[in-house]
């Protein structure tokens, strides 16, 4: 794993511990609900999509994640000069954590945005990226970041990152904010102590606000002749479904027993650094 230099650049019983069958209905993880809707966490910027702030979400001891620190989106190629001052006056974003592989990032760069500093930090191998998009894929995928060392090592670095920040917030995404930025922010707000059932919502949330941007590709591909087949394609990749994140989890399960063991010796974040986190992004 890597160090963190002082402006850091890279490159229980299952259930009780955090575990979630894929049979397990939701209902039965059910514990607690958001301060704010899903939709109050949106930030709604001009040139960005599905990007939200993790800050009102309630943790099981009664505290909540602070605002305008934790913030979560898709690719942030197209930002504009109204939603760079956004992010950077209003929501003091420090750190622009890239989960993309650097073939991604070269084809569609995040505008860098000043005094900001860009971290590339791949999940994603060439050999784990590429692979025939279905509900059964998917989750596959999704156990793939839990064995792999190097989504392993970037889940880390991120870790770090938060650690690090000094005050300012911290700003992850991948390409649609959903899959990679996904399991980011559920690993983050299991250390921050939310319940499952508020992860397991936030995660699907991106459903709701990835509709928009979907449909427009959908309705562009059936303009262009697409196959009822490249539709259904299309629709699958361009969504998220409850049993890929529980596939995660329950390859934690396998691979470390708990999800607590998974952060302190599959991704190296110790219970003292985690004490930390809890410290600086609840109140």
């Amino acid at each position: 794993m890597k160090n963190s230099p002082s402006e850091y650049v890279s490159s229980r019983s299952s259930f009780q511990a955090g575990v979630v069958p894929v049979d397990t209905p939701d209902s039965a993880i059910k514990t607690l609900t958001p301060a704010k809707t899903e939709a109050e966490h949106e930030i709604k910027l001009e040139g960005a999509f599905n990007v939200r702030d993790l800050g009102g979400f309630i943790t099981k001891d009664g505290r909540q994640i602070k605002a305008h620190r934790l913030l979560r989106s898709a690719r942030l190629n197209h930002l504009t000069a109204n939603d760079i001052t956004q992010l950077t006056k209003i929501y003091h974003v420090g750190i622009d954590f890239d989960l993309r592989r650097p073939q991604e990032v070269a084809a569609q760069p995040d505008v860098r945005m000043p005094g900001v500093t860009y971290i590339n930090d791949s999940v994603d191998t060439d050999e784990s990226f590429h692979y025939v998009i279905n509900d059964h894929n998917n989750r596959q995928h999704y156990r793939s970041y839990i064995r792999n060392t190097r989504a392993r090592e970037a889940y880390h670095d991120l870790f770090l990152a938060l650690l690090n920040a000094n005050g300012q917030a911290v700003l992850w995404h991948c390409a649609s904010g959903k899959d990679r930025t996904g399991l980011g922010g559920a690993l983050i707000m299991y250390v921050l102590g939310v319940d499952l059932s508020t992860i397991f919502d936030d995660y699907a949330a991106s459903d709701d606000f990835l509709r928009a941007h979907n449909e427009a590709r959908l309705a562009e591909m059936r303009s262009e002749g697409a196959t009822p087949a490249e539709l259904a394609h299309a629709r699958i990749d361009g969504g998220v479904d409850r049993s890929y994140l529980k596939a995660a989890f329950n390859e934690i399960h396998k691979e470390f027993g708990t999800i607590d063991n998974y952060l302190v010796h599959g991704l190296h974040v110790s219970k003292r650094q985690q004490r930390k986190l809890r410290k600086i992004y609840l109140e």
